[in-house]
């Protein structure tokens, strides 16, 4: 339920550009300085972006290797297009380690590391601290001996787990107006949340706000929204099914009471009610992120999407902020961190004219220096070590991360807004809540020493105050609502061509289907499409699918308990 398999729907112009790109690999000018400007085509899918990245982050990597990175994100027919052309790119990320990335291993597509001494020369900092993730790769794709990558936020240890995202976030100002009911379930959000949309029924910009607002682009085998209201009971996304974690079993997604027939109520729920934004069919992330910025959307799966585009300095002073609040009968789920990496693969393609430059550049995401920048920003601009090499965020860093995502970056460091210079490649190395060797503390700014200590907002100290707590993760540990998604070496079988095939078809029913149960204007005309969508799913070959979901669970559950003996 991760952002894995999400990617954007592009226009027609953009897939036709992408197809068109120049498959021959990396191109070569002269800089100003007579240098080799490497321009590099990243084909990522994880990108929300299309074209050269501009701003601070192209600036770093210019000043350190001469690269320019031409961002070619994916889209329906991107990845067969660009097999068939015979290039998948210079430097290739995959959303999963799964039929694409297997299938371009097959065909030549990827780089072996291994081969002339591209990982040893280039990549000393990845072999030395990621030794165990190669060694996954290797095992697992490359026969024991070929490496073609290794996956997203890589830890030393899997002893720990990353900082939760799912709490959900709600507007706690109009939660509090509105008396601060309590909220027993998910379906109890609901009433809640009518309330609050009903004491303040416009945003910012006195258009019409809503409780809820979803975007569809990043769906993948279901709709993304509604399989992630299992996340908020300890279950993960897994195909067809919801992989709950405490019990290492699997629900299919149709069966009556799952998960995900739960999520399609709720939404359902929240569109009869008129609370549910109408445009969620249709609309982008982008659009969604644009109307959490106007403050026109009250409740958030993701903290990386509501509050960090609502919790602008400006707000949080004026006590207004997106925080988290539980229903009492949640267990949230939290990924717990993995020496083998995430399925999110970084891989260099087997036509990159300059493999070695593309290394160093992935060598340096391995760094302390390379992780710090590429997520923080230029050293000295907006973070910095003190004199105990504990990191801190400036003044610029601040206003950015307390949510002004458009503060303007010095023309020294790139210019531009901070948001448009953001790395668009969109994949991790470490995980953030890695120690970093040079502090001793996590990468993640939350749990630094600097950060811990500064006063909070007016809005946070306001929420600390009501919840008793200083963090999400703290109340969420306080009240046992936290469910460890265990990382271990676990990974899905290939399909056989028959079977991707009647899963696409099912997949397709089931996305179509469930968005127009959404939209069901009562529940006679709900019931009517929940069975046609499962009838339709079923005539697809929906049991088939589900019955190999069920198969790779069971392998997942015996990898989790190899896991847990380790």
């Amino acid at each position: 339920m991760r952002k894995n398999g999400m990617k954007i729907i592009l226009t027609a112009l953009l897939i036709v550009a992408a197809a068109g790109e120049a498959f021959a690999g990396g191109t070569r000018q002269k800089s100003a300085g007579g240098q080799d400007l490497y321009r590099v085509e990243v084909y990522t899918q994880l990108a929300n972006y299309a074209g050269v990245q501009v701003g601070w982050f192209a600036k770093l990597v210019k000043d350190k290797f001469n690269l320019e990175l031409n961002i070619i994100p994916t889209a329906e027919g991107t990845f067969s297009t660009r097999m068939a052309a015979g290039n998948l790119g210079d430097l290739v990320v995959f959303g999963h380690n799964g039929e694409e990335f297997q299938n371009a291993i097959e065909a030549g597509m990827i780089l072996d590391w291994n081969q002339g001494g591209l990982l040893e020369n280039y990549g000393k900092d990845i072999t030395a601290n990621l030794s165990r993730a190669l060694r996954h790769n290797a095992d697992v794709f490359g026969k024991g001996t070929a490496v073609y990558g290794f996956g997203h936020s890589v830890a030393s240890n899997s002893s720990s787990f990353e900082a939760s995202f799912y709490h959900p976030d709600i507007r706690f100002d109009i939660y509090q107006a509105i008396g601060s009911p309590e909220i027993p379930n998910l379906m109890g959000y609901l009433d809640v949340l009518k309330q609050m949309v009903d004491y303040q029924p416009l945003g910012d910009s006195g258009l019409p706000a809503y409780a809820i607002s979803l975007f569809s682009d990043w769906d993948g085998d279901t709709v993304m929204s509604v399989s992630n209201m299992g996340a908020f009971y300890g279950c993960d996304g897994f195909g067809f099914t919801l992989y709950d974690e405490e019990t290492n079993t699997a629900q299919p997604v149709l069966d009556s009471g799952s998960y995900y027939m739960q999520g399609l109520k709720f939404f359902n729920k929240a569109y009869q009610m008129g609370i549910l934004d109408p445009d969620s069919a249709t609309q982008t992330f982008s659009d969604v992120a644009n109307k959490y910025s106007d403050g026109r959307v009250y409740w958030s799966i993701f903290s990386w999407l509501g509050p960090t585009n609502y919790n602008t300095p400006e707000r949080l002073a004026a006590g207004k902020g997106m925080f988290g609040v539980t229903a009492k009968d949640q267990k949230n789920i939290v990924y717990g961190t993995t020496v083998y990496g995430g399925d999110r693969i970084w891989s260099i393609g087997s036509k990159a004219k300059y493999p070695e430059r593309i290394m160093e550049l992935i060598n340096w995401l391995c760094t302390p220096d390379g992780v710090m920048q590429s997520t923080y920003g230029p050293q000295g601009v907006t973070w910095n070590y003190d004199g105990n090499n504990k990191p801190y965020l400036t003044p610029l860093g601040i206003e950015i991360q307390e949510g002004n995502p458009n503060a303007e970056m010095p023309s020294e460091s790139g210019g531009g807004l901070w948001v448009d210079g953001q790395a668009k490649i969109n994949n991790t190395t470490f995980t953030l809540d890695e120690i970093n060797p040079v502090s001793g503390e996590r990468y993640n700014r939350e749990y630094w020493s600097s950060e811990l200590s500064r006063d909070p907002s007016r809005a946070r100290k306001i929420w600390q105050d009501a919840m008793g707590v200083k963090t999400e993760d703290e109340y969420l540990e306080l009240h046992n609502q936290r469910v460890v998604v265990i990382a271990s070496d676990f990974v899905k079988d290939t399909m056989s061509a028959e079977l991707e095939q009647k899963y696409k078809q099912v997949s397709t029913a089931i996305r179509d289907g469930t968005w127009r149960a959404i939209y069901a204007r009562n529940d006679a005309e709900y019931d009517r499409l929940v069975a046609d969508m499962i009838r339709q799913a079923k005539g697809f070959g929906y049991d088939e699918c589900v019955a190999w979901d069920l198969q790779q669970a069971a392998r997942r559950a015996a990898a989790v308990r190899r896991t847990l003996g380790n």
